[in-house]
């Protein structure tokens, strides 16, 4: 007899998306609801694949000699490769504004960070997968960076991982699923590479972000970047806490019944939600809209 397919799930669209709100992960992440507003996905995707083409440039990879620095030029001919990619599968941003201060966080990072990051890149869209028993679990790593003194030394590496958002509250159910999150990408990374990572490096893009008639940033803020250091109980609880959560998909998937969360997700993710309206949760918050 064949075995039942177990599924595979991807620690960001998947896991830490169902546990942001079940039930819209439910709509749009499983039964195949395409948002009408699609353009949320825009800021994410652009930043990281901007990213991406910033550190193929250095790696010298997109015709340039290796070891070029990207030009504010550089930044902006790829942001536009990648805004004109994006546009054709229909994913716009919601403003000019929206649009703006993501080209803009993009230089600055290029520039802030740029000079001292991309020479310590050891490989991007770094694809990770554990067997978990019940499910297969997939993650990409966005870089992949040496330690600056330790060489190609596996055991001491770092894993960057890029978020298109301000830095959360310490004490936030979001900031408490980025690290778990990271811990799990740990636990990839010593499946796959036979020894742990050194360090995460979780970076909070929209920290480079300034208001008309602020100075520009020239240093990197103190909350751009949150690290996590790694510990056996810190992996041990994330992994706990995951296969809870997948557990939960597969239940729900089984029975076809998404359940609505019990606390209500933070504010964001219901602003932009297409069935916010007819949600227990937030019940007579947002009245019905038309779709735009």
């Amino acid at each position: 007899s064949t075995l039942p397919s177990r599924p595979r799930f991807s620690l960001t669209s998947d896991i830490v998306s169902y546990r942001r709100c079940s039930r819209q992960y439910g709509y749009f992440g499983n039964d195949g609801f395409v948002p009408a507003q699609a353009v949320q996905i825009f800021y994410g995707a652009i930043v990281h694949q901007v990213l991406d083409r910033c550190h193929r440039h250095y790696a010298g990879l997109s015709g340039r000699p290796r070891g070029t620095m990207p030009t504010d030029a550089d930044i902006t001919h790829y942001f536009g490769e990648v805004e004109n990619a994006l546009r054709s599968h229909g994913v716009r941003p919601t403003s000019p504004a929206v649009r703006d201060k993501a080209l803009a966080v993009l230089v600055t990072f290029n520039r802030i960070e740029g000079p001292t990051l991309y020479p310590r890149v050891f490989n991007t869209e770094y694809r990770l997968e554990s067997d978990r028993g019940a499910y297969v679990l997939r993650g990409v790593v966005d870089v992949l960076a040496t330690s600056p003194d330790a060489g190609d030394d596996l055991g001491q590496m770092e894993i960057w991982d890029y978020k298109g958002t301000n830095m959360p509250p310490l004490s936030s159910q979001s900031m408490q699923d980025y690290i778990w999150q990271m811990c799990v990408y740990a636990e990839l990374y010593h499946v796959r590479a036979g020894v742990y990572p050194a360090k995460a490096i979780l970076y909070f893009l929209n920290e480079l972000h300034v208001r008309p008639g602020d100075p520009p940033v020239t240093t990197r803020p103190l909350r751009a970047i949150y690290e996590v250091a790694f510990t056996p109980a810190m992996i041990a609880s994330a992994l706990t806490e995951f296969d809870r959560t997948s557990r939960d998909i597969i239940v729900c998937q089984n029975i076809r019944q998404w359940s609505h969360p019990g606390v209500a997700p933070e504010k964001a993710t219901c602003d932009i939600c297409d069935i916010r309206w007819n949600c227990p949760t937030v019940a007579g918050q947002y009245p019905l809209r038309y779709p735009i």
